[in-house]
């Protein structure tokens, strides 16, 4: 599937991921080099305030070991469903030395939309130290209130002031280009300063099979606080299968009278149902006027909804996926953290809504 980000620039939340054999790609894919992508299917995020927080590699200070429903909580306000989280927990967790630092990695799974993991990354020996996304940034207010620093400096500043050694890490989930072709990461801070990565790439096809394979690439940089130098950097990638959970159930939905939205004629919405919570999908077909970028156009505008007209409740996969490759075609899915069909849906765009049962 090919991908366009049309509207928004999320260069800094979404990097790309490249096939697992070419060292080469990988290096350029972790780089903050901002990438066009190809014409027709777009990712679009659901909330303003999840794409504020994304693209600013928003970070928050967490009490306590936390995960995926920690993180959406903290930082979206998603509450993610008993089924889901009871998937993300059945997973097992590896651990890995890299340099001075133990990775493990936990919630290792995809669901055919996506792909989730995240590192707990800490000394071995146990020794304090600063744990930094990006050294370049300026430190978080709630990792500066955990050491009761009162001001916003760097994290250079923040190591020299406390007199601990500075490092930046990075562990990432990566999938064949075949699978994959962006993806999100970001992190929690524990309270002993350690630091929690998270790794969400989407995936462009829904695999088959039960695994897929993938690659978990880890670095980490220490820094002198004083010159800003480089000391040493360390990485290290292990070749993993990554487990699918099935698809559970499908529904289809039928529009109870014919309906246009603007050039766009709704024909159904597929659902699917997964352990991580149901996708629904509408399709349409567009008039013969109408372009790809006329489609992804009014797509961008049409909202799927509960029976009453609300927002159905948001599902971990923060996207929401256009796509006009198969123009008239079009379609266009959401994520939900529902573990029920709903009896009915609303498609709705302005004044203009449809029914589909």
């Amino acid at each position: 599937m090919k991908r366009d980000w049309n509207h928004l620039d999320l260069s800094t939340a979404f990097h790309p991921i490249p096939e697992a054999c070419s060292q080469a790609l990988m290096e350029a894919a972790r780089s903050a080099v901002q990438k066009k992508w190809p014409k027709r299917v777009s990712y679009r995020i659901v909330f303003a305030a999840a794409l504020v927080l994304l693209c600013t590699a928003a970070m928050a200070y967490a009490i306590t070991q936390q995960g995926w429903a920690e993180f959406l909580g903290q930082q979206f306000g998603i509450s993610i469903s008993p089924s889901a989280q009871e998937a993300l927990h059945a997973t097992q967790p590896v651990s890995y030395q890299v340099g001075p630092m133990t990775f493990t990695f936990q919630q290792l799974l995809a669901d055919g939309h996506m792909g989730l993991s995240t590192a707990q990354v800490h000394l071995t020996d146990g020794s304090k130290a600063l744990y930094a996304d990006s050294a370049d940034d300026a430190v978080p207010e709630e990792v500066l209130a955990s050491y009761d620093l009162s001001w916003g400096g760097s994290w250079f500043e923040a190591a020299q002031e406390l007199q601990l050694p500075l490092y930046s890490v990075r562990a990432l989930l990566e999938l064949p280009a075949a699978y994959s072709a962006e993806s999100m990461e970001g992190a929690l801070w524990q309270e002993d300063g350690s630091i929690t990565y998270f790794s969400m790439p989407l995936l462009a096809s829904v695999p088959s099979q039960s695994e897929i394979p993938a690659t978990l690439y880890m670095q980490v940089t220490q820094y002198d606080p004083f010159s800003q130098s480089v000391l040493a950097t360390w990485q290290a990638q292990e070749d993993i299968s990554l487990p699918m959970t099935p698809m559970l159930a499908e529904k289809t939905y039928l529009p109870t009278q014919e309906t246009y939205f603007e050039g766009l004629k709704l024909e159904n919405v597929q659902g699917a149902s997964y352990a991580t919570g149901i996708y629904f999908t509408a399709q349409f077909t567009a008039q013969e006027h109408m372009t790809d970028m006329d489609a992804q156009e009014v797509l961008n505008h049409i909202s799927i909804l509960d029976e009453a007209g609300c927002p159905l409740p948001q599902g971990m996969n923060l996207s929401v996926c256009i796509n006009t490759q198969a123009l008239p075609k079009v379609t266009m899915e959401i994520s939900t953290s529902l573990e029920a069909f709903p009896d009915q849906l609303t498609v709705s765009m302005d004044e203009v809504e449809a029914a589909v049962r």
